[in-house]
């Protein structure tokens, strides 16, 4: 996100930018604790808006898939794909580290990326094996 702002810029770099600027450090993969509880209480009070009580039941698992989303973000950092099918998944991820921040924005699921457009042509990309050690967490 492009803003000329310096409170916006520096919101998005706590919530995503030192990331990108450190991809090798295990503290910057989820968001940071009071960001986190200010922006999922954020999105508890908009889903009560909404939902009434059924948020109840909503937010939970709303988390949880967030949760989710995390662990698979840990995971591509962190090793190698477990299993062939999801090495398209790994690379796009690392892509997006390396190549350009504009495309391969999914981590747990290539789908909306494929659906934007914004899913790397594996084919045609080769694949840099010391950039990609280079975005994975020391062993």
């Amino acid at each position: 996100m492009v803003t000329e702002s310096p409170r916006l810029t520096r919101f998005i770099y706590v919530l995503h930018g030192n990331h990108h600027e450190y991809p090798r450090d295990k503290q910057r993969l989820f968001m940071p604790p009071v960001p986190s509880l200010i922006l999922a209480s954020a999105i508890f009070g908009a889903q009560y808006i909404f939902l009434r009580q059924f948020t109840f039941m909503f937010f939970p698992g709303f988390l949880l898939g967030y949760l989710i989303y995390g662990s698979m973000h840990y995971a591509i950092h962190a090793w190698n794909p477990p299993f062939r099918f999801m090495k398209p998944l790994w690379r796009n991820h690392h892509l997006h580290h390396y190549k350009s921040e504009d495309k391969g924005f999914g981590v747990s699921s290539a789908f909306w990326d494929r659906v934007f457009g914004t899913f790397f042509n594996l084919e045609k990309e080769k694949e840099d094996k010391e950039k990609v050690k280079s975005l994975m967490f020391d062993k």
